[in-house]
């Protein structure tokens, strides 16, 4: 099963919160909910203890359809930022059941082939970067890391390969090509942030084609959970008292 980080108490309503490319602690900044949930932060591909494998979307949705199982809970929520939020978009896709809501943060999902060569061609010097530990940790205090978090992505950012960077960006979510995103009516909830570039904005709009997404421009720009967290948590912590249980057991 996919190794995974937890905080709060398990007994706690759970939601899972899906990192971004590279970036295992893309949530530092939302980790203070497990006051009253329980995060689950999942090792996806190329970051953490599986930062040497490249991404894979089918095997990556099975192994997390195995971590959910393995659970034993109904209605949790699923949190994704960018590569993550690609990955919740699968899952929900085809696994509604398990989900009370999902929410959607910087989704690519209207990727252009010349924008993926573009990436992939720079694979090689930006995986070399990610070996360069003072320049992760800089990256890291950028964003709000602990001194903990920043060492343990310094050493893990170590094992990404060009080729694993390069699966990042090769296997980019075409919602085209996911016909069942039409059909899932659980309440979803697609943000970006306002200075992001114009290909996720139309992703945005893709995404609100679905009745039951709503949608919203962020301060800030693609990082903006890290950076800008304020607005977001607020808008967080409404969701989740709105589809999870509270402590009562009510919703």
């Amino acid at each position: 099963m996919i190794q995974f980080d937890e905080y709060g108490n398990r007994n706690n309503p759970t939601i899972l919160l899906l990192h971004g490319a590279g970036a295992l602690d893309t949530f530092t900044r939302q980790y203070c909910f497990a006051n009253k949930y329980h995060l689950v932060v999942p090792h996806l591909p190329g970051a953490g203890e599986n930062a040497h494998i490249p991404y894979l979307p089918a095997e990556t949705i099975s192994l997390l359809h195995e971590l959910i199982k393995s659970l034993h809970k109904e209605n949790i929520g699923v949190v994704g930022h960018s590569l993550g939020a690609q990955i919740a978009i699968m899952l929900v896709a085809k696994y509604p059941q398990y989900f009370s809501f999902a929410v959607f943060l910087s989704a690519w999902v209207n990727p252009k082939q010349n924008t993926i060569r573009m990436y992939t061609r720079f694979s090689k010097m930006v995986s070399y970067m990610f070996h360069r530990s003072w320049l992760i940790h800089l990256q890291a205090k950028y964003w709000h890391y602990t001194k903990a978090q920043a060492e343990t992505m310094a050493a893990y950012a170590k094992n990404i390969t060009p080729e694993v960077f390069s699966s990042f960006f090769e296997y980019t979510l075409d919602l085209s090509t996911l016909p069942e995103y039409k059909n899932i009516n659980i309440p979803m909830y697609a943000f970006i942030g306002r200075h992001e570039v114009k290909d996720m904005k139309t992703s945005l709009a893709l995404l609100s084609e679905n009745i039951h997404c709503s949608t919203k421009l962020l301060n800030g720009s693609h990082d903006f959970p890290m950076r800008n967290a304020k607005q977001l948590n607020s808008l967080l912590l409404n969701i989740l008292e709105t589809h999870l249980p509270n402590e009562s057991g009510t919703r």
